[in-house]
């Protein structure tokens, strides 16, 4: 992922405040510890006439795909290390989405230590629900709630059992 100039930051910071979305959701993965990965997201929408500005933003950033869905683009960048990257050059002007980009920030800054902490795992669950709350969102399949549900059942199964050692009877 590119360095980014001044100019460009602010062209695309505007892009986002009026046509992008920074999301943090919950994405079900029977394949994960813990069952769910919380993945971040950088986009930007335009109609499909419009790809061109998302391929030159494509370019600018070095990082990210674009996908086209009916009549719609999208220039999505989805990497943990290249939303931070970006976001971190960004924040300082965002207006609309700040709140949403301080709180991404948080969420990847803190989502290292949790891949062997179940506890660790759960407090990052509300942060995921806050964001979805500044969107505009459709409905959200998974929340900090049905997550937190799920997952208390996990950790009962995974409660070491202790045994005594036998030369201890």
């Amino acid at each position: 992922m590119k360095q980014l100039q001044k100019d460009d930051l602010l062209y695309l910071a505007g892009f986002i405040d009026a046509d992008g979305s920074i999301i943090a959701q919950f994405v079900y993965r029977k394949d994960y510890k813990f069952k769910f990965q919380i993945r971040t997201t950088l986009q930007i929408t335009q109609h499909k006439k419009r790809r061109w500005i998302l391929e030159e933003f494509q370019n600018l950033v070095g990082a990210g795909y674009i996908r086209t869905r009916g009549n719609i683009c999208d220039f999505v960048v989805v990497e943990a290390i290249n939303v931070t990257n970006l976001l971190k050059q960004l924040q300082p002007y965002l207006k609309l989405k700040k709140k949403q980009a301080n709180l991404v920030l948080k969420i990847l800054e803190q989502l290292p230590s949790t891949r062997d902490s179940l506890e660790k795992f759960l407090t990052l669950c509300p942060l995921v629900d806050q964001v979805a709350m500044l969107n505009d969102a459709r409905k959200t399949t998974h929340t900090a709630e049905t997550v937190t549900a799920m997952l208390m059942g996990l950790k009962e199964i995974d409660v070491p059992v202790e045994t005594s050692d036998s030369s201890d009877v």
